[in-house]
């Protein structure tokens, strides 16, 4: 008997060891990124922070991730390689309908709670409505921007113009249709238009607004034609394999700080200024994005 009660209690201390370690982890935050230094120095602070702070739910520390591709990161969403994400309303409308993930906190971006879409033309180009846009060519900066492609374009879709992707500039325009190309960066978007090479250009407004990306010179040449509506300036979201106590604890943990309290380590994150709770509005506006780009 005494044998069997030593081997019982063994074994119910190997069962114990075992489920502390399948229940400690590193938590993972991840994102897209073209520019892999700078997003790790952004994310690590937090990730770090926030891996203290759910130490009781088994978070061991923190880690950054960073993917070349929103497929790539959808793949690491779904299969629980990666916990939490942060990312604008194009990503987050994927990752929510691709990898089931879930919708954390709102997050202030750059000190701002919502943005849009500005598109502007050379004020010597003729263009003064969307709708002189038809037979002409404007420029995206690039296919996985929200606020300077997928927005933009779900936007004027729904005024009835029609789209065409051309190989360049200099490509000749479906007729009835609004040729596009893509910029590749801000910068390029505004000079591009500048010299007239496109019709119109579109940056989201605080692009548009920042001189070291629309330098003065330059703007005092253009118009603006069209401002898209308001959409949430960045979301937090979670991994589907996250379990739910942790997640909320997650979520709230995110929604208490503020300028008060974490100013530096929000600062830190790509300049927020505070987390706030989902928007009634957001879960709609996220798939209306999705399902509209699936037509592209």
């Amino acid at each position: 008997m005494l044998r069997g009660l030593l081997c019982r209690g063994v074994f119910g201390t190997l069962l114990a060891l075992c489920a502390n370690v399948a229940f400690a982890f590193p938590l993972v935050i991840a994102q897209v990124s073209d520019r892999p230094k700078k997003d790790f120095k952004q994310l690590r602070p937090m990730v770090e922070y926030m891996a203290q702070q759910l130490a009781p739910y088994g978070v061991t520390s923190g880690s950054v991730r960073l993917y070349d591709s929103l497929d790539k990161l959808v793949v690491a969403v779904r299969s629980g390689e990666v916990h939490w994400v942060t990312e604008t309303g194009y990503s987050a409308a994927v990752l929510v309908h691709e990898a089931n993930a879930s919708l954390l906190a709102h997050k202030w971006k750059g000190g701002k709670q919502s943005y849009q879409s500005v598109i502007y033309t050379h004020k010597d180009s003729g263009v003064k409505t969307i709708n002189d846009l038809v037979g002409k060519v404007m420029a995206f900066e690039h296919n996985t921007s929200f606020s300077s492609y997928y927005l933009p374009r779900n936007a004027l879709e729904k005024e009835g113009l029609r789209f065409a992707p051309l190989v360049n500039h200099q490509a000749p325009v479906p007729e009835g249709q609004v040729g596009f190309v893509f910029s590749r960066n801000e910068k390029n978007n505004a000079l591009w238009t500048d010299k007239q090479l496109v019709a119109a250009g579109v940056l989201n407004d605080g692009d548009w607004e920042n001189p070291k990306r629309v330098p003065p010179e330059i703007k005092k040449n253009l118009n603006v034609i069209y401002r898209s509506p308001l959409y949430p300036r960045a979301l937090e979201l979670g991994s589907p394999t996250l379990p739910a106590p942790l997640a909320t604890a997650l979520s709230q943990a995110l929604l208490s700080l503020n300028e008060e309290n974490a100013k530096k380590l929000l600062k830190a994150y790509e300049k927020t200024t505070k987390f706030q709770a989902i928007g009634e509005d957001v879960p709609s506006l996220l798939s209306d994005i999705y399902t509209s780009s699936r037509s592209w």
